[in-house]
């Protein structure tokens, strides 16, 4: 039995979620399984229905049907507010930042204590020479280095980051993927959700695959190939490993 068919050591459950917009469905069937101190890569064209899911994951968005499982918890019922202070983090794609306030200001919001703030400006010394400015001023890479700044203080349950190397520099990604390393060795359990398999999967433990709102393929990055990439992205329908 390989590590993605049983339960064992499971942080976050996505179970055969439906969601969407109003009467409109975007994931049908959708199915995770993030194991505690693992990074999972969840990869797919655009509209697959990746950002939704993270958006039903934190409870911006209901789930219609299934069950989103925390260490068995079921967070179906609890708001938004519940599962952030039970640990489920998101960075949304596009960064989550407060563009007009400032360096500082953004981080009193995300990280209380006075002392944490410190440590990441001594971990982020681009944000420290940085702090008195605008948010929105920062270039790409030091905007998702305060968006991902509290998980550095706090780590939490699962940390979902969407496109987490979008617009960055091949160097500022090498660095940010280098903190999901970090993160991970720490304990961290960590869904990196992107368009471009580039990056993720060499630092993932797992992959999943989605088009047309479902999972089309799960496994390793090892068993992961240019053929199955093809399919996924350009067919919804579901591929079915070859067996030699």
């Amino acid at each position: 039995m390989s590590m993605l068919d049983n339960n064992e050591g499971i942080r976050l459950h996505v179970d055969a979620v439906r969601a969407g917009y109003g009467p409109v469905t975007i994931i049908r069937d959708m199915t995770l399984r993030l194991r505690a101190g693992t990074i999972t890569a969840l990869l797919g064209p655009n509209g697959a229905g990746k950002s939704t899911t993270c958006k039903a994951i934190v409870g911006l968005i209901p789930a219609i049907e299934g069950r989103i499982l925390l260490n068995g918890i079921d967070l179906c019922a609890r708001p938004c507010w519940w599962r952030a202070q039970h640990g489920v983090f998101l960075a949304p794609e596009g960064r989550g930042i407060f563009p007009s306030l400032s360096v500082d200001d953004n981080l009193k919001i995300s990280v209380r204590r006075g002392s944490d703030r410190e440590r990441i400006y001594e971990r982020f010394t681009n944000l420290a020479s940085r702090r008195r400015l605008a948010a929105g001023s920062l270039s790409g890479g030091e905007q998702q280095m305060l968006t991902l700044a509290p998980a550095l203080t706090e780590q939490p349950e699962v940390l979902i980051v969407d496109e987490p190397t979008l617009g960055l520099a091949p160097r500022v990604s090498e660095f940010v993927l280098d903190l999901f390393r970090e993160l991970k060795e720490d304990g961290a359990t960590i869904l990196l959700v992107g368009e471009s398999p580039h990056g993720l999967v060499d630092i993932a433990d797992a992959v999943t695959l989605v088009h047309g709102g479902r999972v089309v393929w799960s496994g390793t990055p090892g068993d992961l190939n240019s053929e199955t990439l093809e399919k996924a992205y350009f067919s919804d329908q579901r591929i079915v490993p070859s067996r030699n």
